[in-house]
This record gives structure tokens, sequence and C-alpha cells, in this order.
């Protein structure tokens, strides 16, 4: 597979890490949480079996959901992996929901770009 096929850069991949992983450090050693692409839209963490979906070229690091995936074998996870769930209903309004999905995401890339600049501070030591 050339690398304009991947889902995220291979940089990116490099550098990616299971956050369950990463504050379990003393459990897993010096360099925790290595991910694995499966499928070309899993990232798999061999240390604690959590697997995180790709979507949208996204990849979905959050705990909650790796786990939701944790006692699936790798060969029986779905391609293309299942939309997000939708929150439970409640009685918030269409604006607050979409406020709380905004968030989301914002929390994600902001946690995906921690991870990189985390990466890059421990490789300039």
């Amino acid at each position: 597979m050339s690398t304009a096929e991947l889902p995220i850069s291979k940089e990116l991949l490099d550098i990616l890490r299971c956050p369950l992983a990463v504050q379990e450090k003393e459990k897993y050693g010096d360099d925790p949480g290595k991910l694995e692409l499966v499928h070309n839209t899993w990232l798999v963490s061999s240390d604690t079996g959590l697997k995180y979906p790709i979507r949208d070229g996204i990849p979905i690091m959050l705990i909650d959901e790796g786990k939701k995936w944790q006692h699936t074998d790798a060969d029986a996870l779905p391609v293309p992996p299942p939309a997000a769930q939708p929150a439970a209903p409640s009685h918030t309004t269409s604006s607050s929901a979409m406020t709380k999905k905004s968030n989301t995401k914002k929390y994600v890339l902001f946690a995906i770009a921690a991870v990189i600049v985390l990466r890059l501070l421990r490789r300039n030591k």
C-alpha cells in the first residue's frame, strides 16, 4: 500500500499512541501504546488491546471509543468502522447539541495535537 492510500499520514501514525497505555507508562514500558494500522481503518494497541476507528480520516483516540472494541478480534473489526452512535436523546436544544458535537471534535483534534507535540519534544531531548 502506498502512503498516498493511507487514511492518515505515516508521520502521524508513527507518533500517535494509545492514550490509556500512555497514562499507564509504568505498566507498558518506555514507549507505551504504539499503534498498528489494521484494515486501513483501525488503530490497534497491542499493549492495551484498545482499537480506535478512523472516521473521515480522523483517528478517534478516545479511550471510551477504544474500549468499545477491545474484545473484538482485529480480523473481525467492521470495515468501514460504524458511524459514531448518536448521543442519547436529551432535552437540549439543537444548537446546544451542535455545540457539544463541535466541542467533541475540538477535543479530539486537541488531543491529537498534544500527542504530536509531546512526541516531538521527546525526540528533541
